[in-house]
């Protein structure tokens, strides 16, 4: 897995019940009872129409490389103990895209449309973070 040295999310009253969730390791997004959307980043609104009638709904954790970038060097500052990195924006089963890292993967491999699935990296008491690696069985 990752050895995670770099700033970690703030956890504020909107975000709490995502970061619980993925403390559990099971990950949950927020899905709006009116439209029946689910979006991401937590917020108090839906992000598709507006309602404040939402729930928490455990979400496949499965999804795919919506894109990608390598970070390879980051000398000086926050990400440097952990390059190689694959940062990548994955677009959940459900809808919404978010960023994360993949790990354990090829580079060669990698590329848009790739089939994920979702680990989890356990930083500290608070933060769980969501990781992605290729999916074992598409």
């Amino acid at each position: 897995m990752l050895n995670i040295t770099r700033p970690l999310p703030t956890i504020d009253d909107d975000s709490r019940p995502y970061w619980e969730s993925t403390k559990a390791h099971a990950m949950k997004l927020q899905r709006c009872n009116r439209c029946e959307s689910f979006w991401f980043y937590p917020g108090p609104v839906c992000h598709h129409c507006g309602s404040t009638d939402y729930q928490w709904v455990q979400v496949a954790g499965t999804g795919t490389i919506y894109s990608f970038t390598l970070l390879l060097r980051a000398k000086g500052n926050p990400f440097e103990n952990d390059v190689p990195i694959a940062i990548a924006l994955i677009r959940l089963t459900e809808g919404p895209v978010l960023m994360s890292n993949l790990f354990d993967y090829d580079v060669d491999d990698l590329r848009i449309g790739l089939p994920v699935e979702v680990a989890y990296e356990d930083v500290n008491d608070e933060v769980t973070l969501p990781i992605f690696r290729r999916q074992v069985n598409p």
